[in-house]
């Protein structure tokens, strides 16, 4: 693989990942009803999807998922009932009106729960099953499948990592203005609704 190839690759997975989507809007709410530290830790669970997606793809287990439609749609559905578990958790937080702040006293569950949060809504996305499938033979070559496969798998991670950082600082800026309970709960409604928006979009469509 050439240099070029690995920039043009790198390119691509930017551009997908400024388009907001389930992991960006995870990473979002998380810094803004949450924190930094959780919010990294969603980014830390995501990147590790990447490389476990890039794993399977250079072992050929995607091809085999994406051929077997009972498999294919088993991983459509999961991916499904944890956006509208997510989503439902959201709304939930907001009618009672918790600020969604971890106890204090369980800084490595909290991480844990997060870290878990991100990897899951990564590997549970099928949509990113067909990246790889349709992406990545344009950029590997026969001789080298798996340690190219991984090279563009960490380029994938450290990309899409890098702008997410810049998702967290910014909406960090917003922080102020959701220090009441009453915009807590506004920002659980719009962010479940999301949730919801994506499981059903994921539901209906033609993968």
């Amino acid at each position: 693989m050439t240099f070029e190839s690995l920039m043009a690759f790198a390119g691509i997975v930017f551009l997908i990942a400024v388009i907001p989507g389930p992991n960006a809007l995870l990473v979002m709410f998380t810094a803004l009803a949450k924190n930094r530290l959780m919010a990294f830790a969603n980014v830390a669970g995501v990147a590790l999807g990447f490389i476990v997606h890039a794993c399977i793809s250079a072992l050929g287990l995607s091809l085999l998922i994406a051929q077997s439609s009972m498999a294919f749609m088993a991983l459509k559905w999961i991916g499904v009932i944890y956006l509208l578990w997510l989503g439902w958790s959201n709304l939930k937080a907001g009618l009672n009106l918790k600020l969604l702040n971890m106890p204090e006293n369980k800084p490595i569950n909290s991480l844990t729960n997060n870290f878990v949060k991100g990897l899951l809504t990564n590997l549970l996305n099928p949509k990113i099953v067909l990246f790889y499938l349709s992406i990545f033979p344009q950029f590997v070559s026969q001789k080298a499948v798996f340690t190219e496969s991984l090279l563009l798998g960490f380029t994938q991670a450290i990309v899409v990592s890098s702008w997410f950082l810049v998702v967290i600082l910014l909406a960090r800026n917003f922080k102020e203005f959701l220090t009441n309970a009453k915009r807590t709960r506004w920002l659980n409604f719009i962010s479940g609704g999301v949730f919801i928006a994506f499981s059903a979009k994921l539901a209906t469509a033609k993968l």
